[in-house]
């Protein structure tokens, strides 16, 4: 029998923070609400004991299901195996250190339940405080958040998060090129400018609990500046075609919106 709903967990170097997490998953799944779903943990290549406690999960728990590269091929690549193995209608993906609640994830599936197509954890929503001791990663996921929703105009807050629930098709057509953690903005840019629905949950960042994080803020500004380069160029090329397309008329629509409110995917 298909899950009604899929977490995807991709995992690298986790053996500390995973007890808590499955402790924390297995509560979310002991509620009315999950009581069906699946978790499928793709270990990333781990160094450490990650994938041998993974299998003792799998072993000790029906609802886990694990899958394995072989070697470090980054948070993308992770998310692609992830969405190749997941068959529910609903897929959601989330963090393994805890840094967002799990148990807040039937408040992501909820909006898509009133037709959204893609419901993300918002931090930087101005309903959301935020708990993080470290400054650097946090500032600069907010800066980056502005500039991608001042070029698309759309009212998303935070294109960074992981923390988020799709519905299949989506995951099923919305191609990215990213292996890295640039994966995670790249979906959705190409989901918002392929005119999916998407609503945001505010929810507070929190703090790290076991283990540092894999991403290093200049390598973190080096893809970031590819990646607005690429949205930039992306828009204005939509932009001039729609003018052409009709006409030279002009007209309001934002990037993202098909004529008469149908969508559209750029080429």
């Amino acid at each position: 029998m298909i899950a009604p709903v899929t977490v995807i967990v991709p995992c690298f170097n986790e053996e500390q923070g995973l007890p808590a997490l499955l402790e924390r998953l297995g509560t979310l799944r002991g509620g009315d609400g999950a009581r069906d779903w699946d978790v499928l943990f793709v270990d990333d290549g781990s160094t450490d004991g990650t994938f041998t406690t993974l299998l003792r999960a799998e072993r000790d728990h029906p609802w886990v299901k694990v899958v394995r590269h072989h070697e470090n091929l980054g948070l993308g690549a992770a998310l692609r195996t992830g969405f190749q193995h997941a068959e529910s209608p609903v897929v959601c993906t989330i963090d393994s250190d805890c840094t967002y609640p799990p148990e807040r994830l039937p408040d992501l599936t909820a909006l898509l339940a009133c037709g959204v197509d893609i419901a993300t954890a918002s931090t930087w929503d101005p309903d959301t405080a935020v708990n993080d001791d470290s400054l650097g990663r946090p500032l600069l996921d907010r800066t980056v958040s502005r500039i991608y929703k001042r070029l698309i105009g759309q009212d998303v807050y935070s294109f960074t998060c992981l923390c988020r629930a799709y519905r299949r098709d989506v995951v099923g057509s919305v191609r990215f090129r990213a292996n890295g953690f640039a994966a995670v903005v790249e979906i959705m840019l190409r989901a918002t400018l392929a005119g999916y629905r998407i609503d945001v949950v505010p929810m507070t960042l929190e703090r790290r609990q076991s283990g540092e994080s894999d991403l290093k803020i200049g390598d973190g500004i080096m893809t970031h500046v590819g990646l607005l380069t690429l949205t930039a160029l992306t828009v204005s090329v939509q932009q001039v075609r729609h003018f052409l397309t009709r006409g030279g008329s002009g007209g309001g629509r934002i990037p993202g919106e098909g004529q008469n409110g149908t969508r559209w995917t750029p080429q």
